[in-house]
């Protein structure tokens, strides 16, 4: 027998203290020369492989060496393993909490050591809600995570999303990898060179082509709410019809059909199903890749994401006589050599397409709905100023008569403040060198988050800020502090370059709305309570039912 074998066969439990120790000492090692340095966000699944593999390995050399006992091999296993493991987290736990360069900054003592408590909070999927109690108990600087802070500071904004920002995307974006698309991608050039191609298809010349596309659905959408008869229906979800249906005919030049036809209506739900695992991991981004392998549980992504690609496959055979956002996507697809890469682009570009048109403008509609049906006032304020402005049977506003409808644009911002389709916000990392706001130093690797939800009721941002005041956005401008910390469509490089759409779209058939009924108001039982405190934050928003009742056609 080796001397080696002799050694680790006449260990005693005591004797194997030193082989804890070289273990423990190895996890210290583990933590300062590899975890603490860089990303490891791609590799949770190989990092688990990796421990498995050498479990199994240091395992089958003790019983080797010591033909112990398979039940003593793998007690002993465990007892090397476990002193590994906790000299790997204590060191963890020890620079988290005494050295890191955020220890100093206000938070819940467990969010400190490790991000997997914060996301166990979210179990009901109301992350932005956290955010605005902990900013309330610990200020406007929280720290959320061992290298994490939300900011709810106004000067913030354009500090960490501004055109002059050296802020930068976050490890965050990489969780549907290998699918990219123009929201994801963390290479500034790249993202600068994709979001030229989709530049074309929102730009002026292009949207004014989609507007009698977007003003002939929205008018579809109103006739088939006064189908209704007055009875109560759920602005929850119509609303995504009407959006969906929209984005179907702006991407692929074919509406979805939502709003006429029960075929497709189960797309917005699986959607939904699967941006909940989204919302709820965002703080561990690392945990995202390793729950797609899961095959239950990427079940529902894996199918929205073959609806698209069906999509996609069937528009590429057919062209549209219509101009769409595919229409450049394909243009752009055909220059490259078609690798997996450029087709993932292409999906991914095209889910994005549907996603950031369709989640967020259907939410920001059905919380205008809440307002106006909260505040009659509202809506006879608002038909006085449309009625002018759509005489002679027009059903969308004038581009020359956008600047004279000051209570509908006010409406629109009004509901996008208090309820921002991205309630969390955005995340960013600093840069090395770090970054100061109003006055204090974030360090550099540090990931920030604006929660907009929680900045858009911020009085140091508005007055009377928990207020639906349509007016401070034209004619009570002192009713706004920072007019530069509205950010519902980011800023700077990265901001929503799907913006003028949105806004068309939430003109138009808000117009059709008020010229066709003349109440919005909750259904018997309703007051909107279900919106406001069960509402859900998958990154976007998941809304909770509201039912309404549009009554009393206005046929005049």
């Amino acid at each position: 027998m080796s001397p080696l074998a002799d050694f680790v066969l006449n260990l005693s439990w005591d004797n194997y203290r030193s082989s804890c120790i070289l273990a423990s000492a190895a996890g210290i090692t583990t933590h300062l020369s590899f975890f603490i340095y860089g990303e490891h966000h791609r590799y949770g699944t190989a990092i688990i492989k990796t421990y498995l593999f050498l479990f199994f390995l240091l395992g089958a050399a003790i019983l080797y060496l010591t033909q112990y006992a398979v039940a003593k091999t793998i007690a002993n296993t465990f007892l090397i393993s476990s002193a590994y493991f906790a000299g790997l987290y204590g060191s963890i736990l020890a620079y988290r909490v005494l050295f890191h360069p955020l220890r100093e900054f206000p938070g819940p003592f467990l969010f400190r050591i490790s991000s997997i408590y914060h996301s166990f909070l979210l179990k009901n999927s109301d992350n932005y809600l956290l955010m605005y109690k902990l900013h309330e108990k610990y200020g406007p600087i929280c720290r959320t995570g061992p290298a994490n802070l939300s900011v709810n500071v106004p000067e913030a904004v354009q500090a960490v999303l501004g055109s002059d920002s050296k802020c930068s995307k976050t490890p965050w974006y990489e969780q549907s990898l290998p699918l990219v698309n123009l929201h994801t991608m963390r290479d500034k050039k790249m993202h600068d060179k994709r979001r030229k191609v989709f530049s074309k298809a929102f730009s002026p010349a292009s949207l004014r082509l989609y507007e009698p596309r977007v003003v002939q659905h929205s008018e579809l959408f109103v006739q088939q709410l006064a189908k209704m008869g007055g009875k109560p229906f759920d602005a929850t979800r119509w609303c995504k019809y009407w959006a969906f249906d929209i984005m179907g005919e702006l991407a692929f030049g074919e509406s979805f059909r939502m709003i006429t036809e029960e075929t497709n209506r189960w797309v917005p739900d699986l959607l939904e199903a699967g941006m909940a695992n989204v919302g709820k991991f965002t703080p561990i981004p690392w945990a995202t890749p390793i729950i797609h392998r899961i095959p239950f549980l990427a079940k529902g992504p894996k199918r929205f994401l073959e609806f698209v690609g069906s999509k996609v496959a069937d528009r590429s055979k057919k062209p549209s006589e219509k101009a769409d956002v595919l229409q450049y996507l394909l243009e752009d697809y055909e220059k490259t050599e078609k690798k997996d890469k450029d087709y993932q682009l292409l999906r991914g570009d095209t889910r994005l397409t549907i996603v950031g048109g369709s989640d967020t403008t259907a939410a920001t509609l059905t919380y205008i709905l809440y307002h106006l049906a909260k505040d009659p006032r509202q809506i006879t304020k608002l038909r006085a100023e449309l009625k002018p402005l759509l005489a002679g049977g027009k059903k969308c506003l004038d581009p020359k008569d956008v600047s004279s409808a000051k209570h509908l644009e006010g409406i629109i911002y009004e509901a996008m403040r208090l309820h921002p389709a991205i309630p969390s916000g955005y995340p960013r990392l600093t840069p090395p060198e770090g970054i100061s706001i109003n006055g204090t130093y974030i360090p550099g690797g540090t990931t920030i988050m604006i929660p907009l939800w929680a900045l858009g009721r911020s009085e140091d941002a508005y007055v009377r800020a928990n207020e639906f005041i349509p007016e401070r956005w034209y004619s009570q401008a002192e009713l706004i502090k920072n007019k530069h910390c509205f950010a519902t469509f980011s800023l700077g490089p990265y901001s929503c370059i799907g913006r003028p759409l949105a806004l068309m779209e939430l003109r138009a058939v808000v117009c059709q709305i008020l010229m066709a009924f003349n109440t919005i108001k909750f259904a018997p039982g309703e007051d909107g309570t279900r919106l406001m405190t069960e509402t859900k934050d998958h990154f976007t928003v998941g809304l909770a039912p509201l039912d309404i009742v549009l009554d009393n056609f206005d046929k005049e």
